[in-house]
């Protein structure tokens, strides 16, 4: 019994000591990822534009191109561009994070602090970027651990691989150890040039987006970090625009620079907008991808927190033209936009059964889609959305000239185009869809005889009368020529499906499926 009793109490004194070696192993594989030099290859390039090691760093991302910078600062005081990333993935789509599981990445200015920076993240490595801000929390914003992060694989954060996650995290690990206190992450849209702004004129985070644009007016300009407050719910940079708050502005020089830049940029604005270039809506099912990765393969067996391959290999997005009053310009805009909306709905409604580990098997139910779609139109396009209209009868005539005996060798056959239609209707598939004016096209057809026939079976040589006043369509073959002109007979006609498939383009039995 007492030898029992000393070999139960090694086994439990061993216990803490195996947990603890375990312990230390994870902790030390998450510092050899932490504490990896910068590569060489990037220390030469920083050398070759006269940056320091050390010295403070400042990030720029861009949403619809998927790219991120990494600036750095030179000998002269001023930010350079060190080297620009691929971005791996992004959720949600454009425009600012407003609320906890919306998917979408935050827009705005940040600042990112050595408590930001996570070793230990499942997702390789990763920092987070500092939402909410004062401003996101003044709007009263919610969410939070948004990262920048390894494993290319994004719910509302921008994901990388993990070979860029490290250089990138290494990079900024010197700069926040070299002195810099913290260093500024601009998650933006898009590039902000006067073209993209053009065209993005009549989204509904237009006012939104030309508040960015005078903080990266003010980078481009001094080549400096921004110096962000915040002023009745707008940001104020480097002090300009600011008086209602008592924000002064730090330079008149620079606030003489920007506004210059600024006057050039919206002249530009109305030359393209004068030239043509039309008003557009980009709406992503979910989030977006740099172009270089569509090409990968796709393993959706990989494990986050390893060198994972690639996990998405194609991302669509929509362009939606839009007139005048921010409405989609045609028919075919609007199709596009409701297909699109209700597979980002869709998406939704998948991601945040997963978060709350209740799965949806199979298709999701159409009518809650249907349901979550009209939030999602409203936000995406500013707009509310429009409930498919009953069908409206169509009424089909078939003219024909009268005919006798004495009638010409060739009749015109022609049917009258249908009724007008709302737009709706057609667009929604309740309809055939309008086809585009044209002139009738005449079919030469024999005539109705009237007479006597031969009998198919005729009786010592008799033949069969036929009843005065009654014609007879006597059905003959086209000549080759003519055939050609007529459209292809339908050999397999379509089952019938429930409407919202055939508007929606999901076609037959195949529903939606989800995507990460």
């Amino acid at each position: 019994m007492t030898a029992h009793f000393k070999l139960m109490r090694k086994i439990a004194m061993a216990v803490p000591v195996l947990l603890l070696a375990a312990a230390c192993s994870n902790q030390n594989g998450a510092s050899v990822r932490s504490t990896s030099p910068v590569p060489q290859a990037l220390i030469a390039e920083m050398q070759a534009k006269g940056m320091a090691r050390s010295a403070p760093i400042l990030v720029r991302i861009y949403k619809k191109e998927s790219e991120l910078e990494l600036w750095k600062q030179t000998s002269s005081g001023r930010y350079a561009l060190l080297k620009s990333y691929p971005v791996c993935r992004w959720s949600g789509q454009l425009g600012p994070k407003k609320s906890e599981g919306d998917r979408q990445v935050p827009e705005g200015f940040y600042a990112v602090s050595m408590s930001s920076l996570n070793p230990n993240s499942q997702y390789y490595l990763s920092f987070d970027i500092g939402y909410p801000n004062s401003f996101d929390r003044q709007l009263g914003r919610a969410g939070g651990n948004i990262m920048v992060h390894g494993s290319c694989s994004s719910r509302g954060c921008f994901a990388m691989t993990d070979k860029q996650v490290a250089e990138i995290y290494a990079v900024a690990r010197e700069a926040l150890q070299g002195g810099q206190a913290s260093f500024q992450v601009q998650s933006l849209p898009f590039r902000m040039t006067p073209e993209n702004m053009a065209r993005n004129r009549r989204n509904p985070n237009i006012g939104f987006w030309q508040n960015l644009k005078e903080g990266t007016d003010n980078f481009e300009v001094t080549k400096q970090t921004v110096k962000v407050d915040v002023c009745k719910g707008r940001y104020v940079f480097n002090g300009n625009g600011g008086t209602d708050c008592g924000i002064a502005p730090a330079s008149q020089n620079v606030a003489a620079a920007v506004y210059e830049k600024r006057r050039g940029d919206d002249a530009k604005v109305t030359a393209l907008v004068a030239s043509g270039t039309k008003a557009v809506n980009y709406i992503y099912q979910d989030g977006g991808s740099n172009p270089v990765f569509t090409a990968r393969a796709v393993d959706q067996s990989a494990v986050p927190g390893k060198d994972r391959p690639f996990s998405y290999s194609r991302v669509d997005v929509t362009e939606v033209a839009l007139n005048d009053a921010g409405a989609p310009a045609t028919e075919a805009d609007a199709n596009a936009a409701h297909r699109v909306t209700y597979a980002a709905a869709e998406s939704l409604l998948y991601s945040e059964a997963a978060v709350a580990r209740k799965p949806i098997k199979g298709v999701a139910d159409p009518k809650a889609v249907a349901k979550r779609q009209e939030a999602v139109y409203a936000r995406l396009m500013g707009s509310k959305f429009q409930a498919p209209m009953p069908q409206k009868p169509l009424a089909m005539t078939v003219a024909a000239a009268p005919v006798s005996s004495s009638a010409p060798a060739s009749q015109l056959v022609a049917s009258a185009a249908p009724e007008g239609q709302p737009f709706y209707a057609r667009w929604l598939g309740f309809a055939p869809t309008e086809q585009p004016a044209s002139p009738v096209t005449a079919i030469k057809v024999d005539p109705i005889q009237t007479g006597t026939v031969p009998d198919t079976k005729p009786k010592q040589g008799k033949a069969k009368t036929l009843t005065p006043g009654k014609p007879m369509m006597a059905a003959t073959a086209l000549p080759a020529a003519q055939m050609a002109e007529l459209p292809p007979a339908i050999t397999n006609p379509p089952t019938e499906q429930p409407f919202y498939k055939r508007w929606l383009g999901l076609g037959g039995e195949q529903g939606a499926t989800a995507t990460n």
